[in-house]
């Protein structure tokens, strides 16, 4: 039976492992066969079957998401530490065919919902007559709830051939890496990182391990050290926290790692050259994407970019994917030097669930062809290219007016990147828009005894002095958001 992401790929030599346990292509295929068993009504009625997940962090996880697809399901990833009211109100809207939960979970808490925990998936009765369905190309691989502007979660629904064509650029641009042994996975299993580690797991055959305790450095370090891990993609918090341990950790020891992947929110060019004094010279990359876009669409590699560093050039995001294209466009739509980020190609959103007019908010039409509607996704993101490689300054949605100039906040804060003794910033516009002002909070390297008499003078060499910041707030740690992003709402709470 043909299927759009397992066929050609290398799914059936992997392993997914935990530390507590290990899954292999067998129990995949079993997971599978009880799955088909279950969405023998869906199939009657020539519907594709979607199960959500709503499991701790585990190897079986990852495992029943492949066997989801084995069977021509989609996946909806869901987190056991949301608020219960948050993956029910998804759970209604999905109206999958099963729910995968672990033991003790409270299956009253709604009716006519399908719980079913692992152990009893696997003693479902297998019907031999019930075949499993082919996953199409226009099928859908699975759908993530990130947050919405109104409040409401929004699904973003991807389908086979767009994840489908970001494993095949994985293929081409990772080829070098094609002999990887180990990846860990860190990232929220919410988070599309997460699809990006599978992708690139199911192109080269690499094992997959899940770190059960991905907030714990310590416990992530150890898992890097036993299992020999050479790929780690991850997003920039957990590489400044981790980088920062196994800087001061006797005995720490990095150097099984060879590819390094990093994605999700800016960092400093520090971060790199950290890596490469831990790792023995890991190659290093920065990826971008939205969700809607399937994982990423930009990417470059930066430990070899030292004059860029060196020209004091923030951290780009790179080059458009070969299977991509993208434009800039200002605020009347027209192509510009610097403007709103914009994607087209093969890996674009099937659309937002049960929501025509987000989709077509989030949608427009590339302006460069007039014969014919090729869709484009806006990003939301101001960017800017020079000499062919793309920056971003910040959202556009982001941009806040102070003492009459148009500022961007995530302007200063990539200013703050450059300054000696900072681990991570974060600059945030609080107050009445009349009275609108800029905050900057501040991560210290231990013992370093920055004030912040220095951290402007630091500022005033780098930028105009109406962006200034009227607080400069020092943070022990950064409250993060469910992707592992800092939390700038919280930060904002904290200036009231």
């Amino acid at each position: 039976m043909f299927n759009a992401i397992l066929d050609g790929s290398q799914y059936k030599s992997l392993e997914v492992f935990d530390g507590e346990s290990t899954v292999g292509n067998k129990l995949i295929e079993k997971y599978s066969s009880r799955l088909i068993s279950i969405a023998e009504d869906f199939f009657e009625k020539n519907q594709q079957p979607g199960i959500c997940i709503l499991m701790e962090r585990s190897a079986d996880y990852i495992a029943l998401i492949l066997s989801a697809w084995h069977a021509g399901f989609y996946v909806v990833p869901l987190n056991t530490s949301w608020p219960v009211e948050k993956n029910l109100d998804i759970i209604k809207r999905i109206k999958p065919a099963v729910v995968l939960v672990d033991d003790g979970f409270d299956s009253a808490l709604v009716q006519d919902v399908n719980f079913v925990t692992k152990e009893a998936l696997l003693e479902t009765p297998h019907d031999p007559k019930v075949c499993k369905r082919s996953l199409k190309p226009c099928d859908i691989a699975y759908i993530i709830f990130t947050s919405g502007s109104t409040g409401e979660p929004k699904g973003v629904v991807i389908s086979a051939s767009s994840f489908r064509s970001y494993m095949d650029w994985t293929k081409r641009h990772f080829n070098e890496y094609k002999n990887s042994k180990k990846l860990l996975l860190t990232s929220e299993l919410t988070f599309d990182i997460t699809m990006g580690d599978i992708a690139f797991a199911l192109a080269f055959g690499t094992h997959i391990g899940v770190a059960r305790y991905n907030t714990n450095i310590p416990s992530v370090l150890a898992m890097i050290m036993q299992h020999q891990i050479d790929v780690l993609y991850s997003v920039p918090t957990t590489h400044l926290a981790l980088s920062a341990f196994a800087k001061k950790k006797r005995g720490a020891d990095l150097s099984s790692l060879k590819l390094i992947l990093s994605g999700g929110d800016r960092f400093p060019w520090q971060l790199v050259d950290d890596y490469k004094k831990l790792t023995n010279g890991a190659h290093f990359y920065n990826v971008y994407g939205p969700t809607e876009v399937t994982i990423n669409c930009f990417s470059i590699r930066l430990d070899d970019k030292n004059y860029l560093s060196d020209s004091g050039a923030p951290v780009p995001i790179g080059y458009c994917f070969d299977s991509l294209d993208y434009l800039l466009l200002d605020e009347n739509g027209d192509q510009a030097k610097e403007g709103e980020l914009c994607i087209t190609g093969p890996q674009i959103m099937m659309g937002y669930h049960n929501d025509s007019e987000l989709t077509k908010k989030a949608l427009t039409t590339d302006p460069r062809l007039s014969s014919v509607n090729r869709l484009v996704y806006r990003t939301g993101d101001l960017a800017y290219s020079e000499e062919g490689i793309v920056y971003l300054k910040g959202r556009i949605d982001g941009l806040v007016k102070i003492r009459g100039y148009r500022i961007h906040p995530d302007e200063i804060s990539k200013a703050l990147d450059a300054c000696p003794g900072v681990v991570a910033s974060a600059a945030v516009a609080y107050g009445a828009q009349s009275e609108a002002a800029l905050a900057v909070f501040l991560q210290l390297e231990k013992d370093c005894d920055l004030l912040a008499p220095q951290v402007e003078a630091f500022l005033r060499s780098k930028v105009p002095e109406y962006m200034i910041p009227d607080r400069i707030v020092f943070i022990d740690e950064f409250p993060l958001n469910q992707s592992g992003k800092i939390d700038k709402k919280v930060l904002t709470t904290r200036l009231i």
